[in-house]
């Protein structure tokens, strides 16, 4: 004679996580209200805060010079793609010596 059992149920877990889809959802972020005054403004990260906050492009350049050395890798790329022949200074006074 067989016995005859109820297969136990098998329970598991899933963790599904929905991708942020919106600069708005993402967790680590403290970048106040998205409108009109954030324009130009780029993505940083804070260690203080420990989340990603939005800075000016001169905050960034500031910061990377505090300690008184700038990348070589930087300064070719700059330097690759600066034209000189383009900056207009107008007029320049130099003085009298």
């Amino acid at each position: 004679m067989s016995n005859i059992r109820k297969k136990a149920t098998v329970t598991r877990r899933v963790a599904s996580t929905r991708q942020a889809t919106r600069v708005e959802e993402l967790t680590d972020t403290n970048f106040g209200t998205l409108d009109e005054t954030k324009d130009g403004l780029v993505v940083a990260y804070d260690s203080t805060t420990d989340k990603f906050i939005l800075v000016s492009a001169d905050t960034v350049l500031t910061t990377t010079t505090d300690d008184g050395n700038i990348s070589d890798t930087f300064i070719t790329q700059l330097e690759s793609q600066l034209d000189l022949g383009a900056i207009s200074l107008g007029d320049v006074d130099g003085g009298s010596f």
